[in-house]
């Protein structure tokens, strides 16, 4: 049975306003507080100047060097960061669909023994991804909706290594490419939507304290927000084809 994309955000949108007080209990911590902090403490990543101006093998080498020395000062804070993200997705999902997280602390626990096979799956999906959006942000989309189900396979069906979760999520939405996308870029539009005005305030905030806070608080609240849709996307698509 296709996947149909008006149901699919209807019952997210319904399980939000039923779980929010929660939902955001959990996110708050481990979603918008990692976000939060690296917009506020961590420069961005010079991916600019991978793109700039000059097309000497000096230029080449020069532009390469500022990125190897962000990546040395800054990447090990974007990894913890992104880690405890992954978690707090991780700790959501047990919490609909592991079913022997009965209660929100549950939840975490399993949502913690999981998180090095959670964190290698979202990486395998990750680099396509990201690949695919870069080149053209189409195929990001559609891998992204492949794979839309990673998550949730990992948690209802564990123990399942990362790959195979990979491989089960592309067996149950096989034929359903386009809504899959749909559905995956739905959460990654809304992002980009909300953190264009704090992106562009933390810019321009650079030596404003209060601007820079303002932009790093909207950026924390997109990421939290975003990470929520997705997982309760994926939640209702599972709910839906987990048993073919």
């Amino acid at each position: 049975m296709p996947i149909a994309i008006r149901p699919v955000l209807a019952d997210a949108w319904g399980l939000f306003r039923r779980d929010r007080d929660w939902l955001l209990r959990v996110a708050g911590p481990f979603v918008f507080l990692p976000a939060f902090a690296l917009a506020l403490l961590v420069p961005s990543a010079p991916v600019a100047l991978l793109s700039g101006a000059g097309t000497s093998e000096a230029d080449a080498l020069a532009r390469a060097a500022r990125l190897t020395a962000w990546m040395r000062s800054y990447g090990g804070w974007y990894l913890l960061a992104n880690a405890v993200s992954l978690f707090g997705a991780a700790a959501l999902l047990s919490a609909y669909l592991d079913g022997r997280a009965p209660d929100i602390r549950t939840a975490l626990k399993r949502a913690g023994t999981l998180l090095p096979r959670y964190f290698l799956a979202m990486t395998l999906v990750a680099v396509p991804t990201g690949a695919g959006l870069y080149l053209w942000v189409l195929p990001g989309l559609y891998v992204m909706g492949r794979a839309l189900l990673v998550g949730p396979v990992l948690i209802a069906e564990r123990p399942v290594s990362a790959l195979a979760a990979l491989t089960r999520s592309f067996a149950l939405s096989r034929g359903m490419g386009v809504p899959m996308m749909a559905l995956a870029a739905t959460s990654v539009l809304g992002a980009l939507i909300l953190t264009q005005p704090f992106a562009a305030l933390e810019l321009a905030a650079r030596r404003s304290v209060v601007a820079a806070v303002v932009a790093a608080v909207g950026l924390g609240v997109a990421a939290m927000l975003a990470t929520i849709a997705q997982v309760l996307i994926a939640v209702s698509v599972y709910r839906r084809l987990g048993t073919r």
